[in-house]
């Protein structure tokens, strides 16, 4: 009889079906459970765990993962007999192994917690570890939920190849996290979920960021701040990159389309940390402190060529627009 598949905890059960829409570039559910010709509604106890997943569909589904994603499921699920462990919705064999189930579970959900995504949330504070900060505080989130914790990052649908690159591999070399990258199928907009209890630590214990909604509250950390003006400054980057604007005024009252560099907030306190720190760094720059205008501005050649110069983006999105000036 056909082994099973358990996962070791909710979150990676979930990466893994997720991870089989993209792969495979299904766009329903629906589409999934034709494909591998089963119903939908069964599809639905495999994803919600109500059924242990069969051995064969496993290796048939993760045929088109990369290697690392393949060798971290492999890390993070156990084969069980195939007449053990079945759940369907109460029936008779659940009730008569519900404990021993339940046991099991707990031992998976605790080996998950000690291996698969453990690291030490005082790591070094690097060019690297800020940039990741300044990034998810202009477009991340962080919460628990139940047993689970997620960090998100949000972005254009345009920047897919930006996120891709720079959280997942920044992600997978620092943290062994894989991130899960989905696009909305309604909006303009890319999803980057990392499900870690240390890497929700990290941002809020160590560098004091509250979880849930932050966008009125958040501040650049104290540890940041005391650190050298090369981790400040990759900071501020990572900020720029996930919401600053570069465009240029195309009037005719300019003799050549005028640059301006602008970082639109409604967080004054934020932006007043901003405005002070690129002063510091012999930046020119405005403070709008009208409500519903709370912006810094940079603007004019020779201002935005030296924040270019001293902070610098890693955004293809920004580089494009500049690359003429």
């Amino acid at each position: 009889m056909d082994k099973r598949i358990i996962f070791n905890s909710k979150e990676i059960r979930d990466m893994f079906f997720e991870k089989c829409l993209s792969y495979f570039q299904f766009k329903t559910w629906n589409e999934m459970a034709k494909f591998i010709k089963i119903r939908r509604t069964v599809l639905g106890n495999y994803r919600n765990g109500n059924l242990t997943l069969p051995a064969s569909l496993y290796t048939k589904l993760i045929f088109k993962f990369t290697e690392d994603n393949k060798e971290f499921f492999l890390r993070n699920i156990s084969f069980l007999e195939g007449n053990w462990g079945r759940v369907k919705g109460g029936n008779t064999t659940y009730n008569i192994h519900r404990q021993i189930f339940e046991e099991g579970r707990k031992k998976a959900i605790l080996s998950f917690h000690k291996r698969a995504h453990k690291f030490d949330i005082n790591i070094p504070l690097d060019k690297d570890l800020s940039y990741f900060i300044g990034l998810f505080i202009g477009d991340g989130f962080t919460n628990k939920y139940s047993r689970y914790y997620i960090t998100q990052f949000t972005g254009d649908k345009k920047e897919k190849k930006f996120y891709e690159t720079l959280i997942f591999d920044y992600c997978k070399k620092t943290f062994d996290i894989i991130p899960l990258i989905r696009e909305a199928k309604v909006g303009n907009y890319i999803r980057v979920n990392i499900y870690s209890i240390d890497l929700f630590n990290l941002i809020t214990e160590r560098f004091k960021i509250s979880a849930g909604r932050k966008s009125k509250t958040v501040l650049i950390p104290k540890e940041i701040l005391k650190s050298d003006s090369a981790v400040i400054k990759s900071c501020i980057r990572g900020l720029y990159d996930a919401e600053g604007c570069v465009f240029f005024d195309k009037r005719q009252a300019y003799k050549k389309p005028y640059p301006r560099i602008d970082l639109h907030m409604n967080n004054l306190a934020l932006l007043k940390q901003i405005y002070n720190l690129l002063n510091g760094f012999k930046i020119k720059c405005s403070l709008s402190t009208i409500e519903d205008n709370l912006r810094v501005l940079i603007y004019g050649e020779s201002e935005v060529k030296k924040f270019v110069k001293e902070i610098g983006f890693y955004n293809p999105k920004h580089l494009e627009k500049l690359k003429n000036l």
